[in-house]
């Protein structure tokens, strides 16, 4: 494997790949290849404090990759036309010749990473295919990180088919352009309760486990914050911003120093789950919710008070809104009797993937897997219809 000398097209180095996650770094590669220099800010039009659960009994901020899949599609005038699941030793079939693939492999396998044969993480790269077999075959990589091995940095590598044989599963999409010029997203930001997920790590008794968990939230966090604010302020925050992310970088170094104390069996410093809810308290007031008076959003929550119907009415919007704001679409129209989700333009798989991610936050519940069928998902009503299986099945 060597570094490419020549100008690779797309280029990964005009990117604020400081800013950004490993899924959102190349599918900002392809956005401003489609679109044009600077499109990849737009991912910074949408900021939350969602959280999901873990995979093991810690939450994290981290989304799944559908999620982010589903971001990219709303902010970056993306379209995920294809889906696959590959081996390294399959891609040159996966893979047709000269073609390009947005892929998402095991860091642990990529030598061109300070991670490989160190750290396993799911991980974004841009492959692309040879133009003839037997060729040589090009990654294009935009992450930026420093690791505790070394710097990783945005860049292009070659790479043989021996090198990439050692990939045990790659996640392949083929991702194209949306139709037409490629529109300025909305600015959407959701401020969901933390206590449950603070809680967490306040109670785990790992303490190793748990910081570096934190420190890796942190630090998503930290980055999130810092891209919305370059979308709102056309990469200008103003003072009180700019003094804000400050406090969220600090955070990110002393999570950091924390999580590498306790590793080598020293005391944890106090005070680091207190900092990070000061911080996120601070949020509220720095980056203001877009919801206002008339969004259905602010509507009342079912069970708040009120009959029947007017809880049932404040679901469907509370519902609607949520749809909307993940297909683009207007919510009012969505509440419409018989309207088809499935034949909006912005549907999709991954979208509606984090449709049902949003409201089980917003709402506070777990759908039930039965429950997610097509017969639930393609409209408002039916959404609503899982919502209160959930509510129910929560009570005691």
């Amino acid at each position: 494997m060597h570094e490419h000398t020549e100008k690779q097209s797309p280029d990964p180095s005009r990117i604020r790949a400081d800013v950004l996650d490993c899924v959102q770094s190349n599918l900002a590669v392809l956005a401003d290849a489609f679109h044009g220099e600077g499109t990849h800010l737009g991912l910074g039009a949408e900021l939350s404090s969602r959280w999901y659960p873990g995979a093991d009994d810690l939450p994290t901020v981290d989304p799944p990759l559908a999620a982010g899949l589903a971001a990219a599609e709303r902010t970056l005038h993306l379209a995920v036309r294809g889906q696959a699941s590959s081996q390294g030793p399959r891609l040159p079939v996966d893979i047709p010749p000269g073609k390009l693939r947005y892929a998402v492999a095991d860091a642990h396998e990529m030598p061109w990473l300070p991670y490989f044969g160190r750290q396993h993480m799911a991980h974004s790269f841009l492959l692309a295919a040879p133009e003839a077999p037997g060729g040589t075959w090009s990654v294009i990589d935009a992450y930026d990180n420093d690791t505790q091995w070394g710097a990783a940095k945005p860049g292009s590598w070659a790479v043989t088919a021996e090198e990439l044989a050692g990939l045990t599963r790659v996640e392949l999409f083929d991702i194209v352009p949306g139709p037409g010029p490629a529109p300025r997203p909305r600015t959407r930001v959701e401020h969901l309760p933390m206590d449950d997920y603070l809680a967490a790590f306040d109670a785990g008794a790992d303490r190793e486990r748990v910081l570096h968990r934190l420190t890796g939230d942190v630090w998503l966090l930290a980055r999130s914050r810092r891209l919305h604010a370059l979308f709102r302020a056309d990469g200008t925050p103003d003072r009180e911003t700019a003094e804000h992310l400050g406090h969220w970088d600090k955070l990110v170094t002393q999570s950091y120093l924390a999580y590498r104390r306790v590793t080598r069996d020293r005391p944890e410093p106090a005070g680091i789950v207190p900092q990070l809810a000061a911080l996120l308290e601070t949020d509220r007031r720095i980056f203001k919710e877009t919801a206002a008076a008339g969004d259905p959003r602010a509507g009342t929550m079912p069970g708040a008070g009120g009959d029947q119907d007017r809880a049932g009415d404040a679901l469907r919007c509370e519902v609607a809104a949520v749809v909307g704001d993940v297909l683009d679409a207007d919510a009012a129209a969505l509440l419409a009797d018989g309207t088809d989700l499935a034949v909006l333009p912005g549907f999709t798989s991954f979208r509606m993937a984090d449709v049902i991610d949003r409201l089980e936050a917003r709402l506070g519940v777990e759908f039930d897997a039965g429950d997610l069928v097509p017969e639930n998902l393609r409209s408002v009503d039916g959404l609503c219809r899982i919502v209160r299986r959930a509510t129910s099945a929560r009570r005691p």
